[in-house]
């Protein structure tokens, strides 16, 4: 009897060590399952916090060089159109020639969210933009604007309303920021402040002061927004006009006013203008810009540069969509 009675205990001993055994094996399975999720879920997570945001700045940076190269070769081809125009040689007359230009609005991002394990997640969100053609309203009071006055007059001889060609980038990963294009000069506009990258049409010499008044009017449809492909339309009107304001020999004084949207972008054209007059050898006596008191520049001539030539140039601009798709 002792000896049957050992006989089972050892049966059921290999049995209970042969169960724990497989329930080991078992659970070491779910363990390691469990930490291939869990490293997995670890590379998701780096991936979406440093890969998607670098890779979507990138995106958005190029894109917003892409807009900045986009609007100085449309101030080229503008100014082009002006320069040439004689209006009294019909050979010559460029009156209602358009010229076009295709202008994306977003980085495109979106268009490969399906790549990177076919998940959304895995890439960066694709930028959106608006171009529009606008007066913008000027801290002030009224629009955006230039006055031009001679011999201390009250009343201007001159107001010109300064329209603007603009793009706005809604940026996910970069800084928020527009470009436009305003009397001949690109601005970039970004929380940090407004810089002139292309230079406005005024010109300061001993003989006088040009002003290129340029004036953009929206024709048709004006605005846009999204991430497609646009098309902006150009046209140059008969009304381009040369004059001059000559103030009085006993009173030779002349100031230009300029209205602008905020302290920001007065700024900025305060900056532009300065750079023209270092440029042109005129001394700050006799040209001399400041802001007055924090959204309107102001310049004051006198000594030389009080004459003032101008320019009446005038642009119609219209926005249109681009279809695309796969034929």
């Amino acid at each position: 009897m002792p000896r049957r009675l050992n006989r089972s205990r050892t049966k059921g001993s290999d049995a209970a060590r042969s169960d724990r055994t497989q329930s080991d094996d078992a659970l070491s399975e779910v363990i390691g399952f469990i930490l291939i999720i869990a490293i997995l879920m670890i590379f998701l997570s780096l991936w979406m916090v440093y890969v998607v945001p670098a890779e979507g700045r990138q995106q958005e940076i190029e894109h917003m060089n892409y807009v900045r190269n986009w609007f100085t070769q449309y101030k080229i081809t503008a100014d082009s159109l002006w320069v040439n125009h004689e209006p009294n040689d019909p050979y010559k007359s460029l009156t209602g020639v358009t010229f076009s230009n295709s202008l994306t609005l977003g980085s495109q991002g979106g268009a490969t969210q399906a790549g990177g394990l076919f998940l959304p997640v895995m890439s960066p969100i694709g930028s959106t933009g608006a171009v529009a053609v606008a007066n913008q309203q000027a801290a002030s009071g009224g629009v955006e604007r230039i006055e031009i006055r001679k011999d201390g007059n009250p009343n201007p001889d001159i107001d010109f309303q300064m329209g603007r060609l603009e793009y706005d980038a809604t940026n996910h990963y970069w800084i928020p920021q527009s470009y436009y294009y305003q009397m001949g000069g690109v601005f970039l506009k970004q929380p940090s402040g407004t810089v002139a990258r292309v230079s406005p049409l005024i010109n300061f010499e001993t003989s006088g002061t040009f002003i290129a008044l340029l004036e953009l009017a929206g024709a048709g449809q004006i605005g846009l927004s999204g991430q497609g492909p646009v098309r902006v339309d150009t046209k140059m009107t008969n009304r381009t006009e040369s004059y001059s304001l000559i103030p009085a020999p006993a009173t030779p004084y002349s100031n230009i006013t300029i209205y602008l949207e905020d302290e920001s972008v007065a700024r900025g054209w305060e900056n532009a203008l300065k750079e023209l007059r270092f440029q042109s050898g005129v001394s700050s006596g006799a040209c001399n810009i400041y802001r007055n008191p924090t959204d309107v520049v102001r310049i004051d001539l006198q000594g030389g540069p009080e004459k003032i030539q101008y320019r009446y140039i005038y642009y119609t601009i219209s926005v249109q969509s681009i279809a695309t798709g796969a034929t």
